[in-house]
């Protein structure tokens, strides 16, 4: 797409939350790739991060502050003084089991930043990174249901708050119930406040890919490089789809740039596989490696079609003159580099 086409014009300035965070790093490469200067929150200072990105780009592209709490509004406002578009990241992953420390603070996160958002003239795009588990797919399915575009996990905000639930299934309700209810209230805001500028929400499903800095865990991915020394807690995770984390930055930078998506939820769906595909790429990759464990016995495969996917492949198309999400293998392969 030709930049003069673009909501933001490079050079635009954008503030990107939780910047040091696995997809948020990611969000701001792409950025100054493009010749934006990036603006990232972070809760306590992170040097490694200036200098990673000032050594790449240049001095003067990207700062960061810091942020550590999205509670006040007026605080949040000091910080979007010439400010043109936003990327929210920043949310609770502390897969804890009490939803009064985690939900009620996500939704407010969003809340406010809207809030704050809405005080300032210069702010264009809004973009909000959700997550899969939103969808009403948290978990395998092997009946072959439909996600559609307006799907909402229903049942993880009821587990959220019944005790009866086992912990472990809880946490991971817990954490889908934050991100539907901060989702909604999105929405709901952009439906009955007035304000200048256009909302967009990415929803990333398992995301893996490079890490770009060794300060940086990877999430998601970080769980999945374990594997590599015999560490089975990534087989407890929830997965049934993939993606690679550049496509995600990407389809965050579209939901901020591109003038014709507003107000969508975007699908960052790359890949229908579970751990029984996974652990073999990984010992084709690292064929000497030999504490891969192997894969859970039985394992469900996901059969649930996802159907606003396609408008996400559009995009990527469209935007980036990408044919398609990138495969789980090459994800993969990027993510464990300079691994044994």
């Amino acid at each position: 797409m030709e930049n003069d086409a673009y909501a933001l014009p490079p050079g635009s300035r954008v503030l990107v939350t939780g910047a040091n965070g696995y997809i948020a790093s990611h969000v701001v490469d792409t950025l100054l790739r493009l010749g934006y200067l990036v603006r990232g929150t972070v809760r306590t200072q992170k040097p490694w991060l200036n200098k990673y990105f000032e050594e790449k780009y240049g001095a003067e592209v990207f700062d960061t502050i810091e942020l550590a709490s999205f509670d006040d509004q007026s605080n949040i406002e000091n910080h979007l003084h010439g400010i043109d578009g936003i990327i929210h990241l920043a949310t609770d992953v502390s897969f804890s089991n009490d939803p009064k420390a985690v939900i009620p603070w996500v939704v407010r996160a969003i809340h406010n930043m809207l809030e704050a958002a809405a005080q300032s003239a210069s702010i264009k795009r809004v973009v909000l990174v959700s997550s899969s588990s939103t969808t009403d797919n948290l978990y395998p399915d092997p009946r072959g249901r439909e996600i559609h575009q307006d799907n909402y996990n229903e049942r993880a905000v009821k587990e959220a708050w019944d005790e009866t639930i086992p912990e472990s299934k809880r946490r991971m309700a817990i954490y889908a119930a934050s991100k539907i209810e901060a989702e909604k209230e999105a929405w709901k805001w952009m439906e009955s406040e007035e304000r200048s500028f256009e909302f967009n929400s990415v929803l990333p499903s398992f995301t893996v890919g490079k890490v770009l800095h060794p300060e940086i865990f990877g999430s998601t991915m970080g769980h999945l490089r374990k594997l590599l020394v015999g560490d089975r807690m990534a087989f407890s995770l929830p997965e049934q789809w993939f993606v690679d984390v550049e496509d995600v930055a990407k389809l965050c930078v579209v939901g901020l740039l591109d003038e014709g998506v507003k107000s969508q939820r975007i699908f960052a769906f790359g890949e229908q596989t579970n751990w029984n595909d996974v652990v073999p790429i990984l010992r084709e990759l690292r064929p000497d490696n030999k504490k891969i464990p192997d894969p859970p016995k039985d394992e469900i495969r996901d059969r649930t079609e996802i159907l606003p996917r396609t408008r996400a492949q559009i995009l990527l198309r469209g935007f980036f003159d990408q044919s398609d999400f990138t495969s789980i293998k090459e994800s993969i392969a990027n993510g464990i580099e300079g691994l044994d």
